[in-house]
């Protein structure tokens, strides 16, 4: 199918919720590829800010919990959390099928209050990419997830932010495509990215139209979400409010990179 314009996702999808995340399996085949890459990004980030730190990494929010399966498979301990208990029974079932169970803890968990689940100081890289932290929808909801990091933060650990900063009144809307295949299924997600009209308004919408092929035939899935929107200074100055302190910016590669808004980059952050 070709892509619908933002204006025909706006007025068919007012009001739908986000189902992106109803099937673990077609949410993994969307994001699988690319993954290995990723994961090489990742540990450039954490060897040039976690030196010293425990081998043991922390993904909230993970999802189906491609990134912690593929960090397994390179020695790491890892811990993974998230609101969907599907999506952690699909992560538990996927790392018993690659024989690294043992090196995963899995758990259903909320970003703002996780870390009774986890050592306190034995985590020494946490990773959060992709704007995750941008369902959050508050300060305090923000500043709450922050505290609970520092908590599971080793002294010399860090904390990799993804996030995508906005330009109030002068960003336009855009549109992405994603696909994936896994087998004889085929996954394409059709995004449209409407962002605040003006400063005032801290969400952006999302409008996803998610279409699966199989030999059985085609589904097609539309939902919306939003996403809390913060500029530069927005950005610095919960952070400076918070129980983390930047270290520095990298980009998707994890090489050394100075921030845009608007722009995505990945802010590496640690305790105070």
């Amino acid at each position: 199918m070709a892509p619908l314009g933002a204006s025909v996702l706006v007025n068919q999808m007012d009001d739908q919720p986000n189902t992106l995340y109803a099937d673990p399996s077609i949410y993994d085949i969307l994001h699988a590829s690319g993954t290995a890459d990723e994961v090489d990004a990742l540990e450039r980030t954490a060897a040039c800010f976690c030196a010293g730190a425990p081998d043991v990494w922390l993904e909230p929010a993970c999802g189906s919990g491609r990134y912690l399966r593929q960090a397994a498979t390179r020695g790491k301990r890892v811990i993974g959390f998230d609101l969907e208990e599907h999506m952690i029974d699909y992560a538990r079932q996927r790392a018993q099928n690659a024989g690294t169970a043992g090196q995963h803890q899995l758990f259903v968990g909320d970003m703002r209050s996780f870390a009774s689940e986890v050592t306190p100081g034995s985590v020494g890289f946490a990773f959060n990419p992709i704007n995750t932290v941008r369902h959050l929808e508050s300060d305090d909801d923000l500043l709450a997830h922050f505290e609970q990091i520092a908590r599971a933060l080793d002294d010399a650990g860090a904390y990799a932010v993804g996030i995508s900063l906005t330009s109030y009144e002068y960003e336009m809307p855009s549109e992405d495509v994603w696909t994936g295949k896994r087998g004889t299924c085929e996954v394409q997600q059709v995004i449209n990215y409407m962002p605040p009209e003006s400063r005032g308004d801290r969400f952006e919408q999302i409008y996803s139209v998610l279409t699966v092929t199989r030999p059985s035939g085609e589904q097609q899935i539309v939902s919306n979400y939003k996403l809390r929107t913060y500029n530069q200074a927005q950005w610095r100055e919960i952070i400076e409010r918070s129980a983390l302190r930047v270290l520095g910016v990298v980009d998707m590669d994890g090489m050394p990179d100075e921030p845009e808004e608007p722009g995505y980059a990945v802010w590496v952050l640690a305790r105070r």
